[in-house]
């Protein structure tokens, strides 16, 4: 039997906590033995409606290896453009400051807010074109 016959692969959608754990636990193994360091840790900015107490947007992220990796951000029709987006990113950034990081690095598509991070610092790095033409995604980032 040949090394490549002991693996079988599986493609899935939801894939166990356990997993979830053995591939997180392997990469920070990895990273410490090559950076010597992993300070990987998850970063949100909740945003709560003050009369049902529920959760109604926010980012989530995560801060790794100096960098601040904003992965998703939404805020509802009805909060925006009133400062809670700026005050949000701010929220994330200082804490990644906090944390070490000196730079952050996101994601976004042409009609969600490339112009509203552009606003707050961040540079475009790159463009990917997405399967429907049209929407493409841009990568931007920032030093912090």
């Amino acid at each position: 039997m040949s090394e490549t016959d002991r693996y079988q692969l599986t493609l899935t959608d939801s894939p166990s906590e356990a997993a979830q754990a053995t591939i997180e636990n392997g990469l920070h193994d990895f990273n410490l033995l090559k950076a010597g360091y992993v300070n990987s840790r998850a970063l949100a900015v909740l945003v709560r409606d003050v009369d049902s107490s529920e959760i109604v947007g926010g980012l989530l992220g995560r801060t790794t290896l100096g960098l601040l990796f904003i992965d998703l951000v939404f805020l509802p029709e009805a909060t925006r453009g009133q400062g809670i987006g700026s005050e949000i990113l701010s929220m994330a950034e200082e804490e990644a400051k906090r944390r070490g990081c000196t730079a952050a690095t996101l994601f976004t598509i042409w009609f969600q807010a490339p112009d509203f991070y552009a606003r707050h610092g961040y540079r475009e790095v790159g463009r990917i074109e997405c399967a429907l033409p049209g929407h493409t995604r841009i990568c931007m980032s920032k030093g912090l």
